[in-house]
């Protein structure tokens, strides 16, 4: 299957195989992994940034390898077209109450193809989080993701689609370190995504669909340089489905300050 990739560890990939005897069960475990990849998560430490604050980055998602066995053919899946995809992503603070931060943000995909392979992504995050301007924040997120990846999966001629919803809701703690030139904020979350994908297959426009709730954990740590630049890395794991670290890189400055 196809779409903008995943896959597992050695652990994850045991306990699919438990759960995929057949070959439907191998079909809508590649649509779910696929799925899952795309899920919109943390990204970030709650609470990170003020009222005016205006977070412009780049989000790299790392794709580990996914086993396409499904029943005695193998899918062509996304790790066999790249090890990575980027997603630009755009956050921005908005008022609060009191010891409160929230904030909205956006990430978006262009329809661009790219080795035969293209993710026509948009996605919607808001969260809230209790920051008392200590060291520690807690914070509530939710998110929504809709997205058609089209790309040779059943054929290496063919190009395949795969549509996926996904949205989700996560806890998530951080503590920030301060010094010098800036701070270092490791965080971690637990949540929970609702997925549902419907791959097509060109050849005989056959239609298969796949709906899920899977518990997921993140941790990551966030770099924050006085000069407004942010650095972020997490580990995301779905277990028994998916592990797979992502990275980012923004720029962030205070819209507020320059009326």
């Amino acid at each position: 299957m196809k779409a903008s990739g995943v896959a597992f560890l050695p652990l994850a990939l045991a306990a699919g195989a438990a759960r995929a005897q057949t070959m439907l069960d191998q079909e809508e475990r590649l649509i779910e992994i696929h799925s899952l990849l795309i899920a919109l998560q943390p990204g970030n430490a709650p609470g990170a940034y003020r009222a005016g604050e205006l977070s412009l980055g780049l989000e790299l998602i790392v794709i580990p390898p996914i086993d396409g066995t499904t029943g005695g053919k193998r899918q062509i899946t996304a790790s066999d077209q790249t090890p990575v995809f980027p997603r630009p992503r755009l956050a921005f603070g908005l008022p609060a109450p009191e010891d409160f931060r929230a904030f909205v943000g956006l990430a978006y995909i262009p329809p661009i193809k790219f080795n035969e392979v293209s993710s026509h992504q948009g996605a919607l995050e808001a969260g809230l989080a209790w920051d008392q301007g200590g060291p520690l924040s807690v914070g509530i997120r939710g998110y929504v993701v809709v997205a058609r990846s089209q790309s040779p999966v059943t054929e290496p001629t063919t190009r395949d689609t795969l549509d996926t919803v996904d949205f989700g809701a996560d806890l998530g703690a951080g503590y920030r370190f301060d010094f010098g030139l800036g701070s270092v904020t490791p965080f971690a979350s637990v949540g929970v995504s609702r997925i549902w994908g419907e791959f097509h297959v060109t050849s005989d426009n056959s239609v298969l669909t796949s709906t899920t709730t899977n518990p997921g954990i993140t941790g990551g740590v966030r770099l924050f340089s006085k000069l407004g630049l942010e650095a972020v890395a997490e580990l995301v794991v779905f277990p028994g489905r998916l592990v797979h670290p992502s990275f980012g890189l923004a720029w962030v400055f205070d819209l507020s300050s320059k009326r």
